[in-house]
């Protein structure tokens, strides 16, 4: 046991040497010292092992928080404590790159086992930030304030709005707010998905179809699942070329 704040900074920079001699007494180290030591750049899967197996020590919630997060913490001890954690302190590390990749699935199986008993709130902060796992799962979730959210997170792909996009399951809202998305918006993909989506509100696939190729517009003319609307939109908009190019 260490007892002064110095000490404690001691921990943080000890040498191996000195870290193998203080893990000698690991029940007797309090949770201030157990966290300094997890931040030492010599520790050692053996040392956090110690640490994840003092059962003392692995009830301090930010032991184990330390101890999920540490690259060198074995990974059935991180899988274990990725049950105890908190759902944005999960969040936070799924997306970390220094946690294993093996941990990040676990982490990403408890985090969507945990999404449906989150508050709008809670749903609303999540999607802005999560990762890939959740990002699918909050694709579909039906209040327009996530998906709002949910546009504005960094790691939306593409293909994950087109996925959306391009079934049966999106709604009128969120088929008009990508639409008015001024990062989604310009993707040729997206305006095609568009404007095939029968649920994209009249003025929003309209709008698309002065930016698809002439070879596009064609298959969509003669793709029955699309609307008469859109066809209509097609032919006023094939027939004003023509006419701004004048006889051939």
């Amino acid at each position: 046991m260490l007892n002064s704040g110095a000490s404690i900074q001691e921990l943080k920079k000890a040498s191996p040497e000195r870290l193998a001699q203080v893990m000698e007494d690991v029940n007797l180290l309090l949770e201030d010292e157990a966290l300094a030591i997890l931040e030492n750049p010599y520790v050692t899967p053996r040392i956090c092992s110690q640490i994840a197996q003092s059962q003392r020590l692995a009830a301090y919630y930010h032991v184990r928080l330390r101890l999920v997060g540490h690259r060198q913490t074995p990974q059935a001890h991180a899988v274990k404590f990725v049950h105890y954690l908190y759902f944005f302190d999960l969040l936070r590390l799924s997306v970390d790159v220094r946690v294993p990749a093996p941990v990040r699935r676990a982490i990403d199986t408890v985090l969507l086992n945990r999404v449906e008993k989150l508050s709008l709130g809670e749903r609303v902060s999540s999607a802005r930030r999560c990762g890939t796992t959740l990002i699918r799962a909050f694709l579909f979730d039906p209040h327009p304030r996530v998906f709002e959210s949910l546009l504005i997170n960094a790691r939306l792909r593409e293909d994950d709005l087109l996925l959306l996009v391009s079934s049966d399951r999106a709604t009128k809202e969120q088929l008009q707010m990508i639409a008015d998305d001024p990062r989604w918006s310009y993707r040729y993909a997206i305006r095609k998905a568009l404007v095939l989506n029968e649920r994209t509100p009249r003025s929003a696939a309209a709008s698309q179809l002065k930016y698809l190729s002439r070879r596009d517009l064609r298959e969509l003319h003669a793709n029955p699942d699309v609307s008469v609307f859109v066809k209509k939109c097609i032919e006023r908009l094939q027939t004003r070329v023509a006419n701004m190019r004048g006889p051939s």
